[in-house]
């Protein structure tokens, strides 16, 4: 079987404190804005508040398959959309995405057999994650591939806005966030030094959440990205390629 250069893992923005040196695929780094203002908590007298529902309906959603649809800014007036399907429990992950001035890559993970590609129509390249070094460049974490999991951590005050919508803060202090997890789904964005963020989430009558939107302040204004959620709970369909080639062994050194 012959051996292919691999796509390269996901071009990733920091928020940091310094000058913005867009570079691929290491880091750039913006400056962090002020603070965005704290949303307080809206309490139901009858029932449980806003934060808990939210929560619940957050825990489950990010708990069972879902199909994930993406589009938002990164610094430098870049864009990134994507979209996708992942199922948690079967460890298994099927992505597209785009970054403005970086092109495009796609990823299938089934266990710990990750397949990448730049474009449809490319041979696929098999990459076998369990002998990844965890510091490599192409090492992939199945742990919250969306990023999904650390939006939840991140959820701090949440006032109901209406039937089913919510608006609030993320506090994204701490190591846990230093690896992208905005926007949800395709992430491209990570914090260093920590930050606050605004967000509104969308809920359907059956409890899942259906959209994520988070506003990030940089030193040259506000990074805007949504998340749509569909399918929760259905089959992912997600399987390994037909045809694909093995990457050269130098990627496992």
């Amino acid at each position: 079987m012959k051996s292919y250069h691999p796509v390269l893992a996901a071009a990733t923005v920091l928020l940091a404190a310094g000058c913005t040196t867009p570079s691929t695929p290491a880091p750039a780094a913006v400056p962090i804005g002020s603070p965005s203002a704290t949303v307080e908590a809206s309490p139901s007298p009858t029932g449980p508040d806003a934060r808990e529902l939210l929560l619940a309906a957050l825990e489950k959603s990010r708990s069972t398959s879902y199909r994930f649809a993406t589009s938002g800014d990164v610094p430098d007036k870049k864009k990134i959309t994507g979209s996708g399907v992942y199922d948690p429990k079967a460890k298994r992950i099927s992505v597209k995405y785009k970054l403005t001035g970086d092109g495009s890559a796609q990823r299938i993970v089934v266990g710990t057999d990750l397949y990448s590609r730049s474009k449809d129509g490319e041979t696929w390249v098999h990459l076998n994650l369990k002998k990844i070094k965890k510091d490599s460049l192409y090492a992939y974490d199945m742990t919250d591939p969306t990023g999904m999991s650390r939006f939840v951590e991140a959820v701090d005050t949440v006032a109901s806005t209406g039937p089913n919508t919510y608006s609030g803060t993320l506090d994204i202090e701490g190591d846990r966030f230093n690896e992208g997890f905005l926007p949800v789904g395709t992430p491209a964005i990570s914090v260093l030094f920590g930050g606050n963020a605004t967000f509104t989430a969308t809920t359907n009558p059956g409890g899942w959440v259906t959209s994520i939107k988070v506003t990030l302040k940089d030193s040259k204004g506000a990074l805007n990205m949504t998340t749509t959620l569909s399918g929760h709970g259905k089959p992912s369909g997600i399987k390994k390629p037909a045809n694909y080639g093995e990457a050269m062994d130098f990627y496992y050194d």
